[in-house]
């Protein structure tokens, strides 16, 4: 059996033995990928690739594709389903995700620095002039955070903004959803109007394709935006309109659409990050090394329990 890593670098090694006892692994090295992937069984990536049925027709032998990500829009799943390759994510494994804390650190951090200047403030050979009074900032205290899709990341980021003594609401379309630190609110536009700071924190279902759209961003005048979800949540355009009218007390974008492809918003948001309170970060939401390596070793797991894979006429599971 033959293990295809397509993403390799700081792989997790824990991972990588376990795998070795049920086949050979081999990491692919940005070069021959039809050659790569045609005798590969199991294949492991992560965002680098969209994998569409060009990509999958590359990989006849292909029986398992493991992805240690929550969402999973990188990868078809109808044409998946039809060549009868089963997809093992991270998706609905709330017990485990709770230890999973790069996302919501990362989103903290954004917020605290779109309040405090930190994309200009901070002192460098090109920016070497001592001026406190340049960068004056605000305070989380006493702020009103609205957090949109109330799940593992966003209860942990209630209570990360509850410890500065900042007031949370939140909306989530599950009605059971509850929180002894957020009020919910039962629309949208009822948390845009009562919050400074909006953050973006809702799973990604092609039902809810660009849900967060004209009304809702034309309602985010002078308050803080923040996506760390999926681009694919967002009317990209029209918030594009929207930064370059300055629109925005500030605004940080973790995640954009089709990411990986060359038609995507990439260039025109960098060119607006020019005197604007923008930040743009390359999808790290997730990217940790104590994350990922946990997440990896987990998929490991979860692959050789869930099929009780075989290799040298022993049965394998972790």
């Amino acid at each position: 059996m033959q293990i295809g890593i397509m993403e390799s670098k700081d792989f997790s090694s824990k991972a990588i033995e376990e795998l070795q006892k049920i086949g050979q692994v081999l990491c692919y090295k940005d070069k021959d990928l039809d050659d790569f992937l045609q005798s590969k069984e199991i294949l492991f990536i992560r965002l680098k690739y969209y994998i569409d049925i060009d990509f999958l027709e590359k990989a006849k032998k292909l029986k398992y594709i493991c992805t240690p990500t929550t969402g999973l829009n990188h990868i078809d799943l109808e044409v998946c389903k039809k060549k009868g390759i089963k997809v093992i994510s991270l998706k609905n494994e709330s017990s485990f995700l709770t230890t999973i804390r790069a996302t919501p650190e990362h989103t903290f951090g954004l917020v605290l620095s779109l309040l405090r200047n930190y994309k200009t403030a901070f002192l460098n050979d090109d920016n070497q002039k001592w001026d406190r009074d340049k960068y004056k900032g605000y305070e989380l205290y006493g702020k009103t955070v609205g957090i949109i899709g109330l799940g593992r990341v966003g209860k942990i980021l209630a209570n990360y903004f509850k410890a500065f003594d900042s007031e949370i609401l939140f909306y989530d379309i599950d009605e059971m959803v509850t929180s002894s630190v957020a009020r919910k609110k039962d629309s949208i536009e009822k948390l845009i109007d009562k919050s400074d700071i909006i953050i973006l924190s809702a799973s990604y279902f092609p039902q809810n394709h660009q849900f967060f759209h004209k009304d809702y961003i034309d309602l985010l005048k002078d308050k803080y935006f923040i996506n760390t979800a999926r681009g694919e949540l967002v009317d990209e355009k029209y918030l594009i309109s929207k930064i370059k009218d300055n629109y925005f007390k500030g605004i940080a974008i973790d995640v954009i659409q089709n990411e990986t492809h060359k038609d995507n918003i990439l260039n025109e948001l960098l060119r607006l990050t020019f005197k604007r309170n923008l930040i743009v970060t390359p999808h790290i939401g997730g990217a940790t090394y104590e994350s990922m390596w946990k997440t990896e070793e987990f998929i490991v797991k979860k692959l050789i329990n869930q099929n009780q894979l075989c290799y040298n006429n022993q049965t394998y599971g972790v």
